[in-house]
């Protein structure tokens, strides 16, 4: 039998706090500690003196989630009682001195899982429900948890498992009675599978920096004023800025929404070739760092004076590591000097003054516009590591299947490749994911929940 569990499920601050109870033994428990004569009338509040002994511990309304209508398909009671920590803590105390255990970290939420309450893939955007901080992560862990990710990863797997199905039937077939299929309607199936997969896939590049914050490094030459982009962008004056070269040394790194979007941005130290002590050549090795680690570029230029060969060279490098890249033309408020950087043209730019506030509303267009980019038809986007190597290894197989069926191997060789793009599908929403695995997952969810 299934034992019971219990866990703080709120955090700290606030006057009210909740204490959840899910298990077999829930209502016995709750008899106990209430002294209540009757089991309470499922999904009502009721006020209730919680009891340590004899002696009366809080005033708590309790509110009784009958199986297999509550969150985890058990028995759950939760307590909403004052937040003293005294009272939280000797309340938890006593559930286990009545024969609850404490929860592990995520075992509501796995408990959910294993009892049909929810797929993988909602339980997991519950998790990313929690922990999003802005607009964008939100969104895409709301998609997750209401299901429209499932079904999208569902409607894939039923036409692939109708075809795998209409080939297994017809390797079955000894006496030939059935019309064969034509490796024409085959590849076609196969082929739609497949871009349905990758459209979701290509999502993740975006999906992940939404979660987790787009890393965006300013980089420039010393005195082009990235230390002004960043205060600009931010909206105070969080790195020192002088007129003098050299002025920062480290990294400055600031977290900001913009449109939506987590951004982390990272104000670098100027480099150049001549660092004048140790303390700024350490700058600049961190500077290359935050730039080789970021997921977006923003290069900073003077526009009022001619770009140096330093800042030419540095161009160049930013160019071998071929990440995304903006160009940012500083200081629009003074006399342009004629722009002269290879192939400048091929990147995105803007003009801004951080002055005067010219062009910071543009800039921030081009840092968030990937993100409407990458949405498939439908607006879904995946953001979770395992999603993604799930579709890129069912991607691996079906890519297979096309390679054996156009070397005419035969239905037994590529319907094999078929099953195994079915199992990592089904890996995907939890259908055969190992124990160990489940017990990773939820490992990373918060207590409580």
């Amino acid at each position: 039998m299934q034992h019971t569990i219990c866990a703080l499920a709120t955090g700290a601050g606030g006057a009210v706090a909740l204490v959840r109870l899910s298990g077999p033994e829930s209502c016995r428990i709750l008899g106990e500690l209430t002294h209540l004569s009757a089991q309470p009338e499922p999904r009502r509040q009721t006020l209730c003196t919680i009891y340590d002994g004899t002696e009366p511990l809080d005033k708590a309304l309790v509110t009784y989630f009958k199986a297999p209508h509550s969150f985890t398909g058990e028995d759950v009671v939760e307590f909403a009682l004052h937040a003293s920590p005294y009272i939280k803590g000797r309340l938890l105390e006593l559930l286990c001195a009545h024969g609850a255990v404490m929860a592990k970290r995520g075992e509501f939420s796995q408990r959910a899982f294993l009892n049909g309450k929810m797929d993988l893939v909602e339980a997991q955007g519950l998790c990313d429900l929690i922990a999003s901080g802005n607009k964008a992560s939100h969104k895409l862990a709301m998609d997750s948890l209401d299901g429209k990710l499932s079904a999208r990863v569902s409607e894939i797997k039923k036409r692939l498992s109708e075809l795998l199905a209409q080939i297994e039937v017809r390797l079955d077939d000894v006496d030939e009675e059935m019309t064969p299929l034509s490796d024409e309607f085959v590849r076609g199936e196969i082929e739609a599978v497949l871009s349905h997969i990758k459209a979701l896939a290509d999502t993740f590049s975006v999906g992940k920096y939404i979660k987790d914050g787009l890393k965006t490094a300013i980089v420039g030459a010393p005195n082009s004023g990235k230390s002004s982009l960043l205060n600009a962008l931010v909206g105070f004056d969080r790195a020192i800025v002088s007129d003098q070269s050299g002025t920062t040394r480290d990294t400055v790194e600031e977290t900001l929404e913009i449109n939506g979007q987590k951004i982390i941005l990272t104000d670098t130290a100027g480099i150049r070739e001549h660092a004048l002590d140790p303390a700024e050549k350490e700058g600049m090795r961190r500077s290359h760092r935050a730039m080789e680690a970021a997921d977006l570029v923003l290069f900073v230029l003077d526009s009022s004076r001619p770009v140096t060969p330093e800042e030419k060279e540095l161009w160049q490098d930013i160019r071998r590591q071929n990440k995304r890249t903006l160009i940012v033309w500083n200081k629009a408020d003074l006399t342009a000097a004629a722009p002269d950087l290879e192939e400048a043209e091929s990147y995105a730019a803007a003009r801004v003054s951080c002055k005067t506030g010219e062009g910071l509303e543009a800039l921030k267009q081009l840092i968030t516009a990937d993100v409407t980019e990458a949405q498939t038809a439908d607006g879904l986007m995946i953001s979770n590591l395992r999603h993604y190597e799930a579709l890129l290894r069912a991607q691996t197989e079906l890519e297979s299947a096309l390679i054996r069926l156009e070397a005419q191997a035969g239905g037994e060789i590529y319907a094999e490749h078929l099953r195994g793009a079915l199992k990592y599908l089904q890996d995907l929403i939890g259908e055969v994911t190992p124990d160990d695995v489940l017990g990773i997952i939820f490992s990373k969810f918060c207590m409580g929940k």
